[in-house]
């Protein structure tokens, strides 16, 4: 149906006859006697001309293309010609060509439109666009997402196999096993009640594979979690997956290092410094506030002991310089309302923040850690509580001047792989002097950075102290060094788990596993208390790492958050084909939907009682 495409055609092919197919866009009639029509496909534009000087048979041309409705297919056949010197180029400003057409059929007529997707304007709500998602996958800017993926997604399998990783497809009706996230389950006709799990990853099934001697294993991984979702987060998404024998873990983030750096010059041209810069766990969440942080600015957090004289807690201090002069009490309420909701949600015993004056600070409470120390440490030199030399020392420590505001924190000591309440203040607060031009971070700047030693074990706020969870996954083996802790003091073990962060967003993360199997029971058992029933369900593991499992470790990239960066799209929905909503529904396929009576009978399942 056609010999060329839009975008393949140039000044090489002036005087040659071609024949196009693609969407009608634009129709401009000039006069009586010309007409133009931006003709869009797969591969770019191709502006078209009719002339009645030009060509024969011109009225009939001139009247179906008057007719033709906003994204009609059409066929074309004409003659390649040179645009006039001084005439406009064509759209994206590429071609100095265009068509003098001669011929036109219409292959399929478009009715009106929901919405137009080749305008940025007036675009409908999302909802809208996922319910027509084949028109919004039109707009040129999720072609190219969806391009680049592919792109991302070729470099990633190229690197793979050039660095002998063998590409293995693992199940996607597993079973249930209490890996942290909740899971979807496939009921089956096998037996009463009888379920499939859709896999949250392929991790126990890569770690089979390393029992088996694939030394190097990978995969682009479907992955399925029944998660409330966010702009981050998708019931279905995809991962980087991959397992390597006899390594350890700088093996394991060298490999990375390379692959970043071949996804990089593929995609973006540019080239990625090497290796990459490591962060322990207490580190990132003492200077940052996050086990993910953006170290593209400062902003850093302090330590000061001396205001809290509970050994349990740490006491903390933000200074964001400048805030309290430039910005205003409205745009300074999320980071209020931050400081004020940090009890609720469990962030901190308490945090409060400070305008600093000459001189002194505002809102000292009685309630605010600041004014219970001073009233510990007694009346001040001048017997000024609020302007008092301690507190003048403690902003000199700080390094806090007039004009600045002050975060002051009283948090556990005990910190979950979670931002802290001064780590979120400290986003939202770059965020604000970003938007007031007193923050600069560079767009193409790309801060990777390993984030190690995360705690092995995490107690939750509120459970009993002998009531520990994994961390990450229970299969992370400990540090070398804190392998006498697993079994005297298992909250003190650090786990060789590593996180890939870029800017402040985990790209993915891996670990060093465990491949003693009575390390692991031991973990399952004792550590963990697992009920008996929810072992056996790690019966196929332990019993396959006692019959010869080589010491093995991976990692997981989420390709979705990959390409979203390397687009710099803000949502995973926008560098996906056909996403689901914030609902979690499909809404342009209308699922889920309701299961007959008798579909559910099959299955030995029947409606629940509305």
């Amino acid at each position: 149906m056609r010999t060329h495409t839009c975008g393949e055609l140039g000044a090489q092919h002036v005087g040659q006859r071609v024949d196009l197919c693609g969407w009608a866009q634009n129709l401009r009639v000039l006069s009586d006697t010309l007409v133009f029509v931006q003709l869009r496909d797969a591969y770019g534009t191709m502006q078209l001309l009719a002339e009645h000087s030009r060509v024969s048979g011109f009225a009939e041309q001139k009247r179906l293309l008057e007719r033709l409705s906003s994204d009609t297919l059409v066929g074309v056949s004409g003659t390649v010609v040179r645009r006039p010197d001084g005439a406009g180029r064509g759209e994206g400003g590429s071609r100095d060509i265009e068509l003098l057409v001669d011929s036109v059929r219409v292959l399929n007529r478009a009715r009106p439109l929901p919405f137009n997707p080749h305008t940025t304007a007036n675009l409908p709500a999302e909802d809208t666009r996922l319910a027509h998602r084949y028109l919004d996958l039109r707009r040129p800017e999720l072609q190219r997402n969806i391009r680049v993926r592919s792109q991302a997604t070729m470099a990633i399998r190229r690197f793979m196999h050039d660095h002998g990783f063998v590409d293995i497809e693992t199940p996607v009706l597993f079973k249930s096993t209490p890996e942290g996230a909740r899971e979807f389950l496939v009921p089956t006709r096998i037996g009463p009640g009888a379920c499939y799990a859709l896999p949250q990853s392929p991790q126990q099934f890569k770690q089979l594979l390393m029992a088996a001697g694939f030394d190097r294993y990978y995969q682009i991984a479907r992955c399925f979690r029944d998660e409330d979702l966010r702009a981050d987060r998708q019931p279905e998404f995809t991962q980087v997956d991959l397992e390597m024998s006899f390594v350890a873990k700088d093996d394991i983030q060298r490999v990375i290092e390379q692959l970043v750096q071949h996804v990089w010059s593929t995609i973006k041209g540019v080239h990625v410094e090497t290796p990459f810069r490591r962060m322990s766990f207490a580190e990132a969440t003492s200077r940052f506030g996050s086990d993910k942080p953006d170290t593209r600015f400062g902003l850093e957090i302090t330590q000061v002991p001396q205001l809290s004289p509970d050994s349990d807690t740490v006491a903390e201090v933000l200074v964001v310089s400048g805030a309290a002069a430039a910005l205003s009490t409205k745009e300074l309420a999320p980071l209020t309302a931050a400081a004020r909701n940090s009890q609720a949600t469990g962030e901190s015993q308490f945090t409060s923040m400070h305008k600093v004056q000459d001189g002194g600070v505002s809102g000292l409470g009685r309630s605010t850690l600041l004014a219970r120390w001073l009233a510990r440490c007694g009346p001040a030199d001048d017997a000024l509580p609020v302007s008092g030399s301690r507190l003048t020392g403690l902003l000199d420590t700080v390094g806090a001047k007039a004009g600045d505001l002050l975060f002051v924190s009283e948090r556990s000591a005990q910190v979950t792989p979670a931002n802290t309440t001064l780590g979120r203040v400290r986003t939202m607060a770059a965020r604000l002097l970003q938007e007031h031009g007193r923050l600069a971070i560079p767009a193409d700047r790309f801060d990777f950075l390993w984030v190690e030693e995360f705690p092995l074990f995490t107690r939750e706020a509120g459970a009993p102290r002998e009531q520990l969870s994994a961390t990450h996954h229970p299969f992370t083996a400990p540090v070398a060094d804190d392998l006498p802790l697993l079994y005297s003091d298992p909250a003190r073990v650090r786990g060789q788990h590593y996180d890939l962060v870029l800017n402040g967003v985990e790209l993915g993360g891996g670990s060093i596993r465990v491949h003693d199997p009575d390390v692991q029971q031991h973990i399952f058992r004792e550590v963990l208390r697992l009920a008996p029933d929810v072992q056996a369900s790690f019966g196929h593991l332990v019993a396959a790492l006692g019959h010869g499992c080589p010491p093995h470790g991976g990692i997981a990239l989420g390709l979705d958050r990959l390409v979203a960066i390397l687009t710099d799209s803000p949502s995973l929905r926008d560098v996906i084909a056909f996403p689901k909503a914030a609902s979690g529904r499909d809404l342009s396929m209308h699922a889920p939907a309701p299961a007959t009576a008798d579909q559910l009978a099959a299955y030995g399942l029947r409606p629940a009682r509305e």
